[in-house]
């Protein structure tokens, strides 16, 4: 064998290790478990375990998303909230209702609640067929819309924000100039916050955090940005906006207000393309603090 052949070969086996390596981490179902602690939190709600899931587009997890259930089941969620792209928007009606029985089976192991994403919003008429058969099953669907979620007798209110195409992608295709999601933006959807009550939203585009805070959201949850889709150090590459080294990828996020501190928890998703990058789930347990700042 020449040198110019070992070489090769070398570089052929590092390729094939590095190429199962990333495989290998892109198949990863990561848990991440966040505190969040806040002094509005009701002591009903001491405890209280948020299962977030965001961005499951194609992806099967097992016949009817059973093993996604099976590790969803594992937790013990009080609630599950999911942050839009069940699906995605090249899917056909059919191949979209396969993830009907997986709500289902989530929806037996705690209520769940569910929003849209950019890729519903694509395709409203797909994405309004598939809002009547979930909820033909129990599970809620926010359009813009609050709810008190109750533990005893005391509650906190959850939002779920649905934005338009346009905030995502141009008419024509492009990323450019889109329209900022503003705090008047989510008093016309949402109508104005009781910040005097702990206020969750669901969003599921994270770039409006300071937006989302200054409106009166005490935690958001959203997904959008699939983590960055290449992680490199800990820092996401890219947006699904085709922007570099997006602010908001993944993990938990602090916003100062006037009123105190916010928190956002982004969650990297299920599905889609990634590189050294694994899908993920969030448990947000809530955490009674006596402190007001908090």
């Amino acid at each position: 064998m020449t040198a110019k052949s070992t070489g090769a070969g070398a570089v052929a086996l590092a390729g094939a290790v590095c190429g199962a390596y990333l495989i290998t981490r892109k198949n990863e179902l990561k848990i991440y478990h966040y505190d969040i602690v806040n002094s509005k939190i009701p002591k009903a709600f001491e405890g209280y375990r948020i299962l977030h899931l965001s961005d499951l587009h194609g992806k099967s997890y097992g016949e009817n998303g059973q093993n996604l259930v099976d590790v969803c089941a594992e937790f013990s969620p009080d609630i599950i909230l999911f942050t839009g792209d069940l699906f995605s928007r090249s899917e056909n009606i059919f191949t979209i209702k396969r993830r009907i029985p997986m709500m289902k089976s989530l929806n037996r192991i705690a209520p769940v609640y569910y929003i849209w994403g950019n890729h519903e919003a694509a395709v409203p008429d797909k994405a309004g067929l598939m809002n009547g058969r979930l909820s033909e099953e129990g599970i809620t669907v926010l359009r813009n819309e609050s709810v008190r979620i109750y533990s005893e007798d005391e509650y906190i209110n959850l939002y779920g924000l649905e934005l338009e195409e346009k905030y995502y992608k141009n008419s024509d295709g492009s990323y450019g100039d889109l329209p900022k999601v503003t705090t008047e933006v989510l008093r016309s959807k949402l109508g104005t916050a009781d910040k005097n009550k702990f206020n969750l939203l669901m969003a599921h585009t994270p770039m409006p955090f300071d937006a989302y805070a200054d409106w009166g959201a005490d935690l958001t949850l959203a997904g959008h940005v699939h983590g960055g889709i290449i992680r490199i150090g800990g820092v996401g590459l890219l947006s699904p906006e085709r922007k570099f080294f997006p602010k908001y990828t993944k993990g938990l996020y602090l916003h100062e207000t006037a009123d105190g501190k916010a928190l956002m928890e982004v969650s990297s998703g299920l599905g889609k393309f990634r590189l050294n990058n694994p899908e993920m789930i969030s448990l947000c347990v809530l955490r009674r603090s006596t402190d007001d700042n908090r």
